[in-house]
């Protein structure tokens, strides 16, 4: 009897020793298999911030000019900044210059109201067409006074969902 109590002790904790390593075995399978899935899903998937992404880095002075015209885009003010040596250079200070600026409107309200903002600020209108207007104002440049020019009247132009279509400059 005692040999049976004995077996049947031995008997019953190996079953539990085995069912414990199966469930201790089960538990690792599972746990691995959910490790790769999470390493196969993360292959699959790649999450971008999009306001990072749209946030380049700037450099200190353009960041300052977007702080003056938030209706310009950045690439806008860094290709207009950059050709600020060359406006200084070609036409230095004290020289009577003529700037013109093209812009497009989507009705007619806006167009009056942009042409009249223009005449406002000393520019001579000109209607192209329906909605398409040219404006014009002479001065005597000075350092910056053309990139000045062409940001206020871009930066207009935005404020009132139009298109800036670019400008001319002649002496």
């Amino acid at each position: 009897m005692f040999r049976r109590s004995i077996l049947a002790a031995l008997a019953t904790a190996a079953i539990t020793a085995a069912v414990t390593a199966a469930a201790v075995i089960t538990a690792k399978v599972l746990n691995e298999n959910e490790e790769k899935k999470d390493e196969t899903d993360d292959e699959g998937i790649h999450f971008i911030d999009l306001e990072e992404e749209d946030e380049k880095e700037v450099a200190p002075e353009i960041a300052a000019i977007k702080d003056l015209y938030p209706y310009l885009d950045t690439d806008f003010i860094e290709t207009q900044f950059d050709r600020n040596a060359e406006f200084n250079r070609q036409y230095p200070e004290h020289t009577m210059v003529s700037v013109s600026h093209k812009a497009k409107f989507a009705d007619r309200e806006t167009t009056e109201k942009y042409l009249k903002i223009a005449e406002e600020n000393g520019f001579e209108t000109e209607t192209i067409g329906a909605f398409e207007n040219v404006i014009t104002r002479k001065f005597f440049t000075a350092e910056g006074a053309i990139l000045s020019d062409i940001y206020n009247v871009a930066n207009q132009v935005n404020a009132l969902n139009g298109i800036y279509e670019g400008y001319r400059i002649e002496e």
